[in-house]
């Protein structure tokens, strides 16, 4: 995905769940679009389909989905720095467990078996 920033439009479309009757389908700000492309998706469609999946279950608000609303790592850019495999692979645990537990940091923690402090240190250093 990283090379076919342009495929990120129409993903969206097809990832996002079906709205229940009487809702909208979930759309985008230009700002929120712009912050999804320039997010080098590391694990690809599927990590992309638990952005969007996250998104589509825990919103409380209507209209499109604001960069605001993101996760982190989205919202604030890419890593400063390439990640090694192992690095790569513990962010991408990080985040599923993320998703398993609703973007409850707290939970997730205890999950992994880390610290809270030592989870929010490693999103902020993997760019999740």
């Amino acid at each position: 995905m990283r090379e076919r920033t342009e495929d990120i439009r129409e993903l969206l479309s097809a990832l996002a769940p079906r709205p229940a009757p009487g809702h909208p389908p979930l759309t985008w700000t230009l700002d929120a679009l712009r912050a999804l492309e320039r997010h080098p998706w590391p694990g690809n469609v599927t990590e992309l389909a638990h952005v969007v999946q996250a998104l589509a279950e825990h919103r409380r608000v209507s209209g499109p989905v604001r960069r605001a609303e993101l996760p982190d790592f989205v919202r604030e850019g890419p890593a400063a720095r390439p990640l090694s495999p192992m690095e790569q692979a513990e962010r991408a645990t990080i985040l599923e467990t993320l998703h398993r537990h609703g973007g409850n940091k707290s939970r997730a923690a205890t999950a992994l078996g880390i610290g809270r402090a030592t989870l929010y240190r490693k999103l902020r250093e993997y760019g999740g």
